[in-house]
C-alpha cells in the first residue's frame, strides 16, 4: 500500500522537501501501524534536515504525532484497530518513517492512548515535548515539593510543560525567562507565573541576569535549573544553583562552546557541589534496545492522565494550511527564524 509523505531528498534547505508516494510498512509482532491525523514541527526536525543529527536521505522527518490505530502486531494486546493514540517516532531509530506521512509503523512502547479532551492536533503537540519535560524534571532533576525552580525558556513548547509539571509536583517558586511582551503575557496568564518571577532577558548581561534570578528567589540560589535555550542561558542555569543543585539541559552546543564543569575554581558546579544532567529523548530510541523503550509508554500514559485531570493544558496550536512540502517548508523557515509562539501542527488527515 502506498501513502502520501513529505520526503527530504537531501540535506540542506527547505527546497529539498517534496511530496511523494511512499511505501507503508506492515507492523511486526510488537509494532503498531498508525494512520496519522496530525503531526507537529520541532527544532529537532530542522536540525535533522540540515544533517546535524545523522540519517541518510531520502527520508521522512517528523517526531510528534497523533492518530488512529490501523493495525497491530501479534504481540500487541492492549491496543486495537480504531484506538486513538499519540506519541513520537524516530525515523532513524525503530520507526518505519517520520510523522510527515499518512501512516507510520512504530513499536508499541512509543504510544499511549490519546488524552481525553485533547484534539488530535493538541495531542500531536505533546508527543515529544511532554516526555522530554517529564524526564528532565522527574527522571533527572527529581524535583521535590518546595524546591525553587528556574526554567530558561518557559514559554517554549518544552518549557511550558515543565512549568505545569513543576507546579503539579509542588515545586516553587517557579522562575523563568522571557524575551518578548507576547511571551511575558503567555507566561503570566495561561501558565500563571507571577510577574516578579518572569525574568526579561532583553538588554541584560549574564551578570545582570544572575542577579535578577537570585533577587526573584528572595535572595536565594536555585535548587533546580532547566536549560531549554542553550548558550549563555546554559551558563546562567549553572551559575544560579544552590549547594547540591541540579541543572538539566536538552540543548546540544557547537564544538567551540565552552562550559567549565570540573575546572577547579572556574566551575560554578564544583563550588556548589552541583550536578549537570543532559536529556535527549531520542537517545533511547536511536541507540537503545527494546527493554529501554518501555519508559516511553509509561510516561506518555502519565502525561495523558495529568491532562485528563486538568493539570496540563494544551499548547497554543498554530495549524499549517495543509499537508504538503510547501507548508512544511514554510513551517521550518518560521521555526528557524524564531517567529513562532506556539506549536506548529500539520493537518495530515484529509
Amino acid at each position: 500500500m502506498k501513502m502520501k509523505a513529505v520526503v527530504l531528498q537531501e540535506f540542506g534547505g527547505v527546497e529539498n522537501f517534496v511530496d511523494e508516494q511512499w511505501q507503508v510498512t506492515d507492523p511486526r509482532e510488537n509494532e503498531v501501524l498508525v494512520r496519522v491525523q496530525a503531526a507537529s514541527v520541532n527544532p529537532v526536525d530542522f536540525k535533522t534536515r540540515k544533517g546535524y543529527l545523522g540519517g541518510e536521505p531520502p527520508m521522512v522527518l517528523g517526531v510528534d504525532m497523533a492518530g488512529v490505530v490501523e493495525e497491530v502486531g501479534d504481540q500487541v494486546k492492549d491496543l486495537r484497530s480504531g484506538d486513538e493514540v499519540y506519541g513520537f517516532v524516530d525515523a532513524e531509530g525503530p520507526a518505519s518513517n517520520g510523522a510527515y506521512a499518512e501512516y507510520v509503523t512504530v513499536p508499541r512502547s512509543f504510544l499511549a492512548p490519546k488524552p481525553e479532551g485533547f484534539s488530535f492536533p493538541e495531542a500531536a503537540a505533546l508527543g515529544m515535548v511532554g516526555p522530554t519535560a517529564y524526564q528532565c524534571l522527574i527522571d533527572k532533576a527529581r524535583v521535590r515539593p518546595g524546591e525553587s525552580v528556574f526554567i530558561a525558556g518557559g514559554s517554549g513548547a518544552v518549557g511550558s510543560i515543565a512549568i505545569q509539571l513543576a507546579r503539579y509536583y509542588e515545586a516553587g517558586p517557579i522562575l523563568t525567562t522571557a524575551g518578548s511582551r507576547e511571551s511575558i503575557d503567555y507566561l503570566a496568564r495561561p501558565l500563571g507565573i507571577s510577574q516578579e518571577h518572569i525574568i526579561d532577558y532583553r538588554h541584560r548581561s549574564l551578570t545582570e541576569l544572575h542577579e535578577a534570578v537570585i533577587a526573584a528567589n528572595h535572595g536565594n540560589p536555585i535548587a533546580c535549573a532547566f536549560d531549554f535555550v542553550g548558550g549563555d542561558m546554559k551558563r546562567l542555569c549553572c551559575e544560579v544553583l544552590d549547594f547540591d543543585g541540579r541543572v538539566t539541559t536538552i540543548v546540544e552546543e557547537d564544538d567551540d562552546f565552552r562550559l567549565y564543569t570540573v575546572s577547579g575554581e572556574k566551575s560554578p558546579l564544583l563550588s556548589r557541589s552541583a550536578s549537570l544532567h543532559t536529556q535527549l529523548l531520542l537517545a533511547r530510541a536511536r541507540f537503545g534496545s527494546p527493554p529501554y523503550w518501555d519508559i516511553f509508554a509509561e510516561e506518555l500514559a502519565t502525561l495523558a492522565k495529568l491532562v485528563q485531570q486538568g493539570h496540563i493544558q494544551a499548547h497554543r496550536i498554530l495549524m499549517l494550511e495543509d499537508f504538503s512540502a510547501e507548508a512544511i517548508a514554510e513551517a521550518h523557515t518560521r521555526l528557524e527564524e524564531g517567529h513562532v509562539n506556539g506549536k506548529l501542527v500539520i493537518p495530515v488527515a484529509p
